[in-house]
């Protein structure tokens, strides 16, 4: 009995496999490896005249499982919870906590296969980033500098389903590439290709009197596609720059004055750092907005954070990082947005602990205080619940805002 009991045990260990915790979201284990963060975020803004009061939630909630199927083929799947609870319904729940941006969400934020057997020309088919932007694509919710994106978020895209070509590291010479093409209908919302409320805008397709609009995506096809891509230099850590962009064809059928007859999108960044002392600038520029005819927008921002601990000025139990973000955002064109004033400025003061230094995004605190100027034809559009003229991430009042992570 015994003997049968150990070979149960020994058939077991080789049959099923174990499934491993990851300390981040790469993709070096073999796994399958199961991993995951949650945020909970404690929000309050002032000069709003609203009893509102202090906004507390469930920020980013996400699990995974990753690993390696075979030699050379891998595989990502993760899903998330995005505004997961709010304890107010007032202005700031609707703009997420304390700034303008998505609302809750829940569903796969990501499942893909990739084959890459040769380096320099692996291929990836699922549903992936659109590689347009460093922060958006180089950073992951669970280790970004700041609580919130930048506000060139709205300039670029965010998931979608495709096929992607692409090398983190061509030959070992520090060079990379991404090219995507990518199913106009499966793009995630709040991005520049995409248009609130299904149909009627630019890259969903031209409907027919028998097709409707399901869900904001629209049940026929135009066979257009989002075509995108990165190329980019590492020579770590002291430099990392990007140039990258998009483009798809829109909709002009309904109405060829309105909307326009493509979206283009591209951004250039730069980042790096030495001995604790890390830097960060990006600039990304949209013609055609979501498609709409005349209007456009540009960002750019520069952010610097000093890790004390890193600069051997902390002990490990006191690892904290000071950090500053300047950003400026605006319309353009000869839209009626363009028309807000000079473009919106968030000046962003953080800091960032990290309890235990060897794993710092496993449990961390931020705490962000935002100050804007700029946002007063901001406020007046959101008050008139115009939300689409407030770009996504864009704190248009005074916010304190204070996150808990935990990861695996």
């Amino acid at each position: 009995m015994k003997k049968n009991l150990v070979a149960f045990a020994v058939a077991a260990a080789v049959l099923v496999p174990g499934v491993a915790l990851a300390a981040d979201s790469s993709n070096a284990d073999t796994g399958p490896v199961l991993y995951g963060y949650g945020q909970i975020t404690a929000s309050q803004q002032f000069g709003t005249n609203s009893p509102e009061g202090l906004v507390f939630g469930a920020h980013r909630v996400r699990l995974g499982v990753k690993g390696e199927a075979v030699p050379g083929v891998s595989y990502n799947f993760q899903y998330k919870w995005d505004g997961a609870y709010l304890n107010s319904g007032g202005l700031q729940a609707l703009s997420g906590l304390g700034y303008h941006g998505v609302a809750g969400a829940t569903g796969v934020q990501k499942v893909w296969i990739n084959f890459g057997f040769v380096p320099a020309f692996q291929v990836k088919v699922g549903k992936f980033r659109v590689p347009i932007g460093m922060e958006r694509v180089q950073f992951s919710g669970d280790n970004l500098w700041f609580i919130q994106r930048s506000m060139n978020q709205s300039l670029g895209g965010d998931y979608g389903a495709g096929a992607e070509f692409h090398s983190p590291n061509v030959m070992n010479t520090g060079l990379y590439y991404n090219l995507a093409i990518m199913d106009n209908h499966s793009l995630n919302g709040n991005n520049a290709f995409y248009a609130p409320g299904g149909g009627v805008a630019s890259p969903l397709g031209s409907p027919t009197a028998a097709q409707a609009d399901v869900g904001g995506v629209l049940t026929n096809g135009s066979g257009n596609y989002l075509f995108a891509g990165m190329v980019g230099y590492k020579l770590n850590p002291l430099l990392n720059v990007e140039l990258s962009g998009g483009r798809i064809a829109a909709n002009h059928n309904i109405n060829p004055i309105l909307y326009a007859k493509s979206v283009d999108s591209w951004n250039v960044g730069a980042r790096g750092g030495l001995m604790g002392l890390h830097y960060m600038a990006e600039y990304s520029h949209v013609t055609s907005y979501q498609g709409i005819e005349g209007l456009g927008a540009q960002d750019w921002y520069v952010a610097v954070a000093a890790n004390l601990h890193q600069m051997t000025l902390t002990p490990d139990w006191l690892d904290l990082e000071p950090a500053f973000r300047f950003e400026r955002f605006s319309w353009t064109g000869n839209n009626a947005l363009a028309n807000l004033g000079s473009g919106l400025n968030n000046y962003t003061i953080g800091l960032n602990y990290y309890v235990n230094p060897n794993n710092p995004h496993a449990a961390e605190v931020q705490l962000n205080y935002i100050v804007p100027s700029g946002a007063g034809n901001f406020r007046k559009a959101y008050a008139n619940r115009d939300f689409g003229a407030v770009p996504a991430n864009a704190y248009i009042y005074n916010t304190l805002a204070l996150q808990f992570q935990a990861g695996f």
